[in-house]
């Protein structure tokens, strides 16, 4: 397989990473997510290391630069889907922690176990959380 077609296998993979991922987030399946994450992490660490992730067998005008175009158009709009159904979540687990932090003092914390423990939250959780 030559440079061209591995780097085109590995974006349909990531392709596939982020349609599962999308599943994982509405079925709200924690052990898929984290599944799909660590195999998504590693396509884009391996894409990274390719000189196609650069453009560079591509050029301007290529055989592959219009797909190219296309298919990382695709994973922008599926990535932004995804973002779109964390959002609504991540600002649910914002408004909890400041509720918290404002029952509890600001630079107190609930441990993993429940428990209650002052320290350093801000160094923690910066201030846009």
């Amino acid at each position: 397989m030559t440079s061209k077609h591995a780097a085109v296998g590995e974006f349909s993979a990531l392709i596939d990473c982020l349609e599962a991922e999308y599943r994982a987030l509405l079925a709200e399946d924690i052990g898929q997510l984290h599944a799909v994450l660590a195999r998504k992490q590693q396509l884009l660490a391996d894409l990274a290391t390719r000189p196609a992730a650069t453009g560079a067998p591509y050029g301007n005008g290529g055989e592959f630069a219009a797909p190219l175009k296309r298919t990382v158009a695709h994973l922008r709009e599926l990535n932004r889907r995804n973002a779109l159904v964390l959002a609504p979540r991540s600002a649910l687990i914002r408004a909890r922690l400041r509720f918290l932090q404002a029952a509890v003092g600001r630079d107190s914390v609930y441990a993993a176990d429940g428990s209650l423990t002052s320290g350093s939250f801000r160094a923690a959780y910066p201030q846009s959380v």
